[in-house]
């Protein structure tokens, strides 16, 4: 029977599309995914991601190395969180979810100034029974000991767990643990997912 529905944050509670959010700033959307592949799926991100570099001095390597893009990266930092607004509808299930009785975790990879940023925009946030983001615990996803941590902090038995994530690779080692699993994207329908491992919903 599952008790616990474990929750990713980005494009599954939180929306995380910078490519539409950096339109704000530039209608080149070359440059935008330029600039998207320089920064977001660089290292130095992934460092943020892993709590083991700060945004300022993650802003300031981004300078040292593009210089050139310097007032793009200042307006890209200062305003960035922006972009992380809810997706009602599966905030709604979480309400519904601890309406009835369900105990709900978050497993993320998120930088940590960020999540203490959401935390304070959005209320849903306290709804949680536990947390593991990887900038805390300086592990990531697809590490495994990133879920086992999850587990292990909150006794978790994973046959009775769902874990809901929008990248596939990072469903596998929940997987392997025994988890049950749902690839979120823009088209699923995530009660329905959930009524399907015969979740009240």
């Amino acid at each position: 029977m599952i008790k616990n529905i474990i929750f990713d944050l980005g494009n599954v509670l939180l929306d995380f599309k910078p490519e539409k959010f950096l339109l704000k700033y530039s209608k080149d959307e070359n440059y935008i995914g330029d600039f998207i592949f320089k920064v977001i799926k660089s290292k130095i991100w992934l460092n943020l991601d892993r709590g083991i570099i700060s945004l300022e001095r993650a802003k300031d390597k981004f300078i040292q190395k593009f210089p050139e893009e310097r007032d793009f990266l200042v307006t890209f930092f200062e305003h960035w969180m922006e972009m992380l607004t809810p997706i009602e509808e599966n905030v709604k299930i979480l309400y519904d979810l601890k309406s009835n009785g369900y105990s709900i975790y978050i497993l993320s990879n998120f930088i940590e100034e960020a999540f203490h940023f959401v935390k304070n925009q959005y209320k849903f946030l306290s709804l949680f029974d536990g947390k593991i983001i990887s900038g805390k615990v300086r592990v990531i996803k697809p590490e495994i000991n990133i879920y086992q941590r999850l587990i292990d902090k909150y006794n978790l038995l994973p046959d009775e767990c769902v874990f809901i994530d929008d990248i596939q690779s990072f469903l596998t080692p929940a997987k392997k643990l025994n988890m049950k699993t749902i690839l979120f994207l823009p088209n699923t329908d995530l009660r329905s997912e959930l009524r399907d491992f015969g979740v009240n919903i």
